[in-house]
């Protein structure tokens, strides 16, 4: 439950106050709930995805930050073995048996992680709207950053291209409605 209390460090250095600051947990919240709609939407779809595995790896995806906290992506890419420290806090938070969901989530082969990866993107770049509706004009500069990321992320991947289709057109919506 740590990560209810740790506040994604990236907005802070982008001017945005801690008290206004979304927390590691609500982010993995939103990206679960994206996963999970979007998810159904592809399935609806007749596209065959592992729903349970989308929002295990959904809900997963940053739970090592209630060990390391909430390390910014120019520092992670520094780091010589950042797999070892992730091990570490697994075996830490006595969730080893998630290593090998999350390992699949880094390399982003299989449908689920890609989903997962689109999602959390999106919330992302959702969340950064917000602050700049806002008025945190300095975060700007990430949302930019994560929409061509998604815009990247959306013009290929382990999906068919219907479903492929199918997943630009609602995270366009979604964007669109800032929902």
């Amino acid at each position: 439950m740590r990560v209810k209390n740790i506040v994604r460090d990236g907005r802070m250095m982008r001017g945005v106050p801690p008290s206004e600051s979304e927390t590691v947990a609500e982010h993995s919240y939103e990206v679960a709930v994206l996963a999970l709609v979007l998810g159904g939407r592809l399935r609806g779809s007749g596209f065959q995805i592992d729903l349970e595995k989308v929002l295990k790896l959904a809900l997963l995806h940053d739970i090592v930050e209630s060990v390391t906290g909430d390390i910014v992506k120019a520092v992670k890419e520094r780091i010589p073995n950042p797999r070892a420290i992730e091990a570490e806090a697994l075996r830490e938070l006595g969730m080893e048996e998630y290593a090998q969901l999350l390992e699949e989530l880094e390399a982003g082969g299989s449908a689920e992680a890609y989903l997962v990866e689109v999602c959390d993107n999106l919330a992302t770049l959702l969340q950064a709207i917000r602050y700049v509706n806002r008025g945190y004009a300095q975060v700007l500069e990430l949302a930019e950053s994560v929409r061509r990321r998604l815009e990247r992320l959306l013009t290929s991947g382990p999906l068919p291209g219907d479903a492929l289709n199918l997943l630009r057109e609602a995270v366009s919506n979604l964007l669109i409605s800032g929902e």
